[in-house]
């Protein structure tokens, strides 16, 4: 049964292959391959003459494992996202490992991994040393990063078992364990080539057998609630990208600033005020949540319609941040404790600046409505009201840094998010009419 799907999908790709487009298609999808695979090598072969400074071989090598692996995570969500198929029902007569084999099959038919494998293949045959090594972890790294997707997929696209959640939060802590401590694994990368797409193969396969439906097939209701939350990021394509963008733009920057620190012993803007801005959650907000309103307009007026309470509506905006937050702080704090030896001072200024900003987004959401036509709009995303006093906040609170008297600061920052929040509620009865011309006309 399996042999005769994977052959039936081959057998219709090739004839697919009638379409002039679609030759096109596969001539430009091998040329890239081949340019890129080729390059790769060159530089690498370049590594083992020493031609290119500190820059060693095996280093070359795991970073291009990284960046394979990073290309399929990214896949599942840019340009858009896919959600995961269950290519037979669940009541057809296979086993679970028949079900997912079927699946995982049917996945890595696909013209992205036809392209890894291409590009690793080319990389190998210019090669002057180590093929096999490239070879054994690019492929290593192509299968986890796929199993991996599917794993967070499962968690998006299916109605699960409760176990489900502890199988997939494991799977995280593994991913954060082997990304945060990368540099201690290098000497066993060979074998976690092996032991770690097994893991995930037989976590996804768990995770096959506590699917109870498709989420499509699910009304709503309290059990689909996080599902809901995470669907209004996922079918929105302009909050979706711009919070792509400024997580890896972040990601990015203190990456950087680990590796500056530990080869030179310095920081980015020698971590000074303008350095925290980053290290603070604030591109969240400049970026989307100081005018979520503009980005969700739809439900807003759902919600209005529906309740008209705004602290309902509070209580939405809450629950739609707990999932970009929590991507920040497992990005975020475990950089920041590696790079910095004031445990208590990171804690405390990333907790309450997190506070403030929340707090605040409910009253900029308000006061200063944009309404967004396009994903990056030359007018920005929020207000430049919201963005500047967002900025000044998060720099003052970094003063924290400088002398334990600064941390009278924190009280006063506590009662400043408390009356937002409740300035927020009474504004709202007064503001929502001119919310509705802004966010309609603007």
């Amino acid at each position: 049964m399996i042999a005769y799907l994977l052959f039936i999908r081959i057998k219709g790709y090739i004839l697919g292959l009638k379409s002039p487009s679609n030759i096109g298609l596969t001539l430009l999808l091998i040329l890239v391959a081949w340019v890129y695979g080729w390059s790769l090598a060159v530089i690498i072969n370049k590594a083992y003459q020493g031609d290119i400074g500190s820059l060693t071989p095996e280093i070359a090598i795991y970073y291009s494992m990284g960046a394979i692996a990073g290309f399929v995570m990214i896949r599942m969500i840019f340009p858009r996202y896919k959600p995961q198929r269950q290519y037979l029902p669940k009541y057809y007569p296979l086993s679970g490992i028949q079900h997912y084999m079927i699946s995982i099959l049917s996945d890595f038919l696909k013209p992205l991994f036809f392209s890894l494998t291409l590009f690793i293949s080319i990389c190998c045959l210019y090669l002057k040393d180590s093929q096999f090594t490239f070879l054994y972890l690019g492929v290593s790294a192509m299968i986890s990063a796929q199993l991996f997707r599917r794993i967070i997929q499962y968690g998006i696209d299916f109605r699960k078992k409760s176990i489900a959640y502890g199988l997939i939060s494991i799977a995280l802590m593994l991913l954060v364990t082997v990304a945060t401590f990368h540099s201690y694994f290098y000497p066993y990368l060979k074998v976690l080539g092996l032991t770690i797409p097994l893991f995930l193969f037989a976590t996804g396969y768990l995770l096959e057998l506590t699917v109870i439906e498709s989420r499509r097939n699910q009304l709503s209701g309290v059990k689909g609630i996080n599902n809901f939350y995470l669907k209004l990021f996922i079918n929105n394509p302009k909050a979706r990208l711009i919070l792509l963008v400024g997580i890896l733009f972040k990601l990015f920057l203190l990456s950087g600033d680990y590796m500056m620190f530990k080869g030179k012993g310095k920081h980015m803007f020698d971590g000074q005020f303008v350095y925290w801005l980053f290290a603070s959650p604030l591109i969240l907000f400049t970026y989307v949540f100081n005018n979520v309103w503009g980005f969700w307009r739809s439900v807003w007026l759902n919600c209005e319609l529906r309740v008209g309470s705004y602290k309902m509506m509070i209580q939405f905006v809450a629950k739609l941040l707990v999932i970009p937050l929590f991507i920040d702080v497992i990005i975020t704090i475990p950089l920041l404790l590696m790079t910095w030896d004031n445990v208590q001072f990171i804690l405390l200024f990333y907790v309450f600046a997190m506070i403030f900003l929340v707090s605040f987004s409910f009253l900029w959401s308000i006061l200063f409505p944009i309404s967004i036509r396009t994903t990056f709009q030359m007018r920005g995303s929020s207000s430049f009201v919201s963005t500047s006093a967002s900025m000044i906040a998060v720099v003052l609170l970094a003063m924290l840094k400088l002398n334990y008297w600064f941390y009278i600061l924190i009280p006063f920052y506590l009662f400043l998010s408390i009356m937002a929040y409740k300035f927020s509620l009474d504004l709202y009865r007064e503001k929502k009419y001119s919310l509705v011309d802004k966010l309609k006309y603007d």
